[in-house]
């Protein structure tokens, strides 16, 4: 009988410490003050290399920190696995890619860095309790059109029952076209900076600069 009762006891702290880790990396409400980071957007990203060491080196050969750190602000980040598939595609006609990230050549470094500042939402905080499921827009710091609404997603097989995620989504036509929208979801939302927010984009189904 003890034994059962133990077994029981075991299995029930399993499921609720299962349901507890999906349920945050599906997107949910974090606790108050749980993702609040002392430091700038930039400084969060270098303090965190394994997942974005790539990125924050980019950001400063492109001159961006200022934009990056600029009170108010928004940065969707997206992980060094993006950047490195995008990376399959820039240097894909290359004999070798470059022996560092200093060694890019201008070219390429100003189609990072134009795809850098559209991941910049200045002057806004993208705040999770502030998104409908119906599309709202704001311009980048690139110039370009972003959208962003929340999905319901599925969860244990029961659709739509799982939590609420944000879809950050990019215009990719020309002008003059209709438009026409790249999407991707987030992974980390509302982390707070000293100068503004994070929000950390999928890396499984997205490569840098909606490519």
């Amino acid at each position: 009988m003890i034994k059962s009762i133990v077994l029981f006891i075991a299995l029930a702290t399993l499921f609720v410490s299962a349901c507890s880790d999906d349920y945050f990396a599906d997107g949910g409400i974090l606790p108050e003050n749980a993702g609040v980071f002392e430091g700038s957007t930039l400084e969060y990203l270098e303090s965190h290399p394994e997942t974005f060491d790539t990125l924050a080196t980019l950001i400063r050969l492109c001159g961006l920190e200022n934009a990056v750190n600029q009170e108010g602000n928004t940065f969707l980040a997206p992980k060094d696995y993006s950047i490195h598939n995008y990376f399959k595609l820039l240097f894909a006609e290359m004999d070798a890619w470059p022996a560092s990230l200093s060694d890019i050549g201008a070219d390429e470094l100003t189609e990072i860095e134009q795809n850098i500042r559209n991941y910049i939402i200045p002057d806004r905080k993208i705040i999770r309790s502030d998104l409908k499921t119906s599309y709202s827009y704001v311009p980048t710091y690139g110039g370009g059109k972003a959208r962003f609404n929340l999905v319901r997603e599925d969860y244990l097989g029961n659709v739509n029952m799982g939590a609420q995620a944000i879809m950050f989504s990019l215009n990719m036509a020309e002008e003059g076209q209709k438009e026409h929208y790249q999407s991707v979801r987030v992974v980390v939302s509302d982390l707070q900076s000293a100068n503004g927010v994070i929000q950390v984009l999928d890396s499984d189904t997205h490569i840098f600069g909606f490519n």
